[in-house]
């Protein structure tokens, strides 16, 4: 009799604990069994196998990069319509209408040189900025945007509009290009020093300042380095803040400690093929271009019509 009690007492102990642990739900244990806290991995995309990496860029971007799972359905952009309000459209004079329609026709035949020779002719007008209607820029802005990173100097000459408007509009074609994992981590790190000694909005360049959470170590710990240097004190306040949201640590306030810091946090092995981006032979031919294009508007060249 007393071993029947014993062996239903055990049974109901057991069955309790087992309703215990469901509601408690899975919890993952602090520490790792050895009385050492467990780390914390900053950048949460390097524990996730390349597959679901590849799906979460997909996603994010709404295009798959060349290490895309195969199979997976490409995402293509929808071009803007440049749909203006009839307010807009009435006070437009013939030629501004005229040359709304080209960047219109431009970019539906996927015509970039054309669109770039317009707002290149737009930006050298005599009525540029202040003559220039405001669903102009927006329409050249959202040409530029579309067709991506290869025209930023073009972009770059609407962030000094005296409409707030216009200029946040540049502003998110930034934020876009940032996210665009078609690029590489390099490409991307390029694009927000540029943007870190043009754009004034702290706000913003803390938001793109996050994508150094999206690039290898050794690509993120160089862009950090040339903020520090290139940025402007609207990048520079916001700064510390992200190199420690990236590394985890405080105070890693010169390139010395950076250098440090990455000497023990090296690349992964796969760093390369996830970070990428695409390679598309254009690419290098857009850089080109683009840095053509940046280095006459500096040096006060002309650009041909």
């Amino acid at each position: 009799m007393t071993n029947r009690i014993l062996i239903v007492l055990a049974t109901v102990l057991l069955c309790a604990l087992g309703a215990f642990w469901v509601f408690q739900g899975e919890r993952v244990p602090e520490g790792n069994g050895l009385g050492e806290p467990q780390k914390v991995k900053v950048r949460q995309n390097k524990g996730v196998p390349k597959a679901r990496r590849s799906s979460i860029r997909i996603a994010k971007n709404g295009r798959p990069n060349g290490n895309a799972v195969q199979g997976s359905p490409k995402v293509s952009r929808g071009k803007p319509a440049f749909v203006l309000d009839d307010d807009d459209e009435a006070n437009l004079t013939e030629v501004q209408r005229q040359l709304i329609e080209a960047i219109r026709a431009a970019l539906d035949e996927e015509n970039k040189k054309e669109v770039l020779r317009l707002v290149q002719r737009l930006q050298k007008s005599p009525e540029w900025p202040d003559g220039i209607p405001k669903s102009i820029k927006m329409a050249a802005i959202e040409a530029l945007g579309w067709f991506g990173a290869s025209c930023l100097p073009e972009l770059a000459g609407f962030l000094a509009d005296a409409d707030a408007e216009v200029v946040q509009s540049a502003i998110d074609k930034y934020e876009e290009m940032l996210s665009d994992f078609d690029l590489s981590d390099r490409e991307r790190a390029d694009i927000l020093v540029q943007a870190s000694k043009i754009i004034t909005d702290a706000d913003a360049l803390d938001t793109m300042m996050s994508e150094l959470n999206n690039m290898r170590h050794s690509v993120a710990i160089e862009t950090i380095k040339r903020l520090m240097v290139e940025g402007n004190a609207a990048a520079k306040s916001v700064l510390p803040e992200n190199v420690e949201f990236v590394t985890g640590e405080e105070d890693l306030n010169s390139p010395e400690k950076l250098d440090e810091w990455l000497k023990q946090n090296p690349d992964d092995e796969d760093d390369e093929e996830f970070y990428g981006g695409s390679s598309a032979e254009e690419k290098a031919s857009d850089e080109t271009d683009s840095s053509s294009r940046s280095a006459s508007s500096k040096s006060g060249g002309s650009v041909a019509n």
